[in-house]
């Protein structure tokens, strides 16, 4: 059988498949590869820079939740700035699974990092070689602080920005414009060709694509999205850590070597939390659990013990802010350098996060501030003018004395809060 025959062969027996957007693509040939085409413009009036990038992914929807679902990519370094951008995407037949759901991405970069991605999910469903798609509107992402929430669904976290009537949607680096719709119960929003749906109501959210249903997604808790920026360091060699839901950083060897992972997967347990992808082919790994940490050079203290696993490279040190530690609840202090405090007598300790300690000194209340580096420095305490017994003025002088000369802070091991001076007087409270 010669190669045409055997090509005619294999074209009889091939799955044949449509790529469809808002409406149909009338394309009838039947061949060994899908081709994709179209035209994409963005609607800001400025013009790129030189570096920009207009990205084309075809994905397997069903696969989004759980794992890599890139069947095929390509990038297209824009080197004018000819609008509409034209793009083509070949990716052959035998890639294809039946009774599997394919989306086409189009994702615009600037050099500068701003975004665009396209209104509508294009989807494959069956039939047709050749799908011309005709011109492709990009709308610009946007980044804001209100009205986020992060929403763990199976092993994927998504960020959700709303305004108004609005929903932006962002799963990796793809993001998608919702529209709200009317709905019995709960917020319910929709893409402009109803492929993509996002239902929310509480704690609880459904993520429908292209009628592929996610897992049940669960709101993280502001608890959790506390953590991030999240921040890890450690010693022997010396490395440092940050992580975002989007990113993880990692220098390691003092600064020598360098790891940009975007897009992790976030999984939550019940003493902590674990973030995980692969980067350049092998698997990176970040334990972290909820439990008293001391830097093994400085001994300061930190929320978290952290262990950074990436190939055959083993880290180990400590994670989170130190501060977190102090903040809360008001400590009551037990002890003034070891001599105790005076029966039914109280003195307090109320860190706050923008650097504020105050509280109760004995007789009188005090404010002062606090600012926790490598060590923690503490302000002269000012007071109010109420005078009581001379047994609790002494203890109060005492206490605001040795306060402003506080430079060290720990716990013991029923998680007492130690504060230290030079010289080695000691506070001790407890919650």
């Amino acid at each position: 059988m010669n190669f045409l025959s055997r090509l005619i062969l294999i074209s009889s027996f091939a799955a044949t498949l449509v790529l469809i957007g808002c409406s149909q693509s009338d394309g009838e040939q039947q061949g060994v590869s899908l081709l994709i085409e179209g035209k994409a413009s963005y609607s800001a009036q400025r013009n790129l820079p030189v570096g920009s990038q207009l990205i084309l992914r075809l994905e397997d929807v069903s696969a989004l939740p759980n794992s890599p679902a890139i069947l095929a990519e390509k990038i297209i370094h824009l080197e004018t700035q000819q609008k509409p951008f034209r793009f083509q995407l070949r990716v052959f037949r035998d890639q294809l699974a039946h009774d599997t759901t394919y989306a086409l991405r189009v994702l615009l970069i600037s050099a500068d990092g701003d975004r665009w991605t396209a209104e509508n999910l294009y989807r494959i469903n069956q039939q047709h070689s050749h799908v011309d798609l005709g011109q492709i509107s990009l709308q610009q992402a946007v980044e804001q602080k209100e009205d986020t929430a992060l929403f763990v669904c199976g092993s994927r976290t998504i960020k959700t920005q709303f305004s108004r009537q609005y929903l932006q949607l962002q799963l990796n680096d793809d993001v998608y414009h919702l529209q709200q719709v009317a709905s019995a119960s709960g917020s319910q929003y929709q893409s402009k060709c109803g492929q993509v749906e996002f239902w929310n109501k509480g704690t609880q959210a459904h993520l429908t694509m292209a009628g592929f249903e996610w897992p049940t997604c669960t709101r993280v808790s502001e608890g959790t999205l506390a953590l991030f920026p999240f921040q890890a360091q450690g010693n022997e060699p010396g490395w440092r850590l940050t992580a975002h839901f989007d990113q993880v950083k990692l220098d390691w060897n003092y600064g020598q070597q360098h790891l940009l992972m975007p897009y992790p997967l976030l999984d939550l347990t019940h003493s902590g939390f674990v973030l995980h992808s692969k980067a350049d082919s092998r698997l990176l790994r970040v334990n972290v659990l909820n439990s008293l940490c001391r830097d093994s050079m400085s001994g300061r203290p930190y929320p978290q013990h952290v262990k950074v696993l990436f190939g055959d490279l083993h880290l180990s040190g400590c994670g989170g802010n130190s501060q977190s530690l102090l903040t809360g609840d008001e400590w009551i202090v037990e002890d003034i350098n070891r001599q105790g405090i005076i029966d039914a007598s109280r003195i307090t300790l109320q860190f706050d996060k923008s650097g504020r300690l105050h509280g109760r000194a004995s007789c009188n209340q005090y404010t002062t501030t606090y600012e926790l580096t490598e060590q923690i420095d503490i302000g002269q305490a000012i007071t109010t003018r109420k005078a009581c017994a001379p047994a609790l003025m002494n203890q109060e002088q005492r206490f605001l004395t040795l306060l402003a000369d506080v430079i060290q802070i720990d716990f013991d091991e029923k998680g007492a809060l130690l504060l230290s001076t030079a010289d080695g007087n000691t506070l001790t409270a407890r919650r």
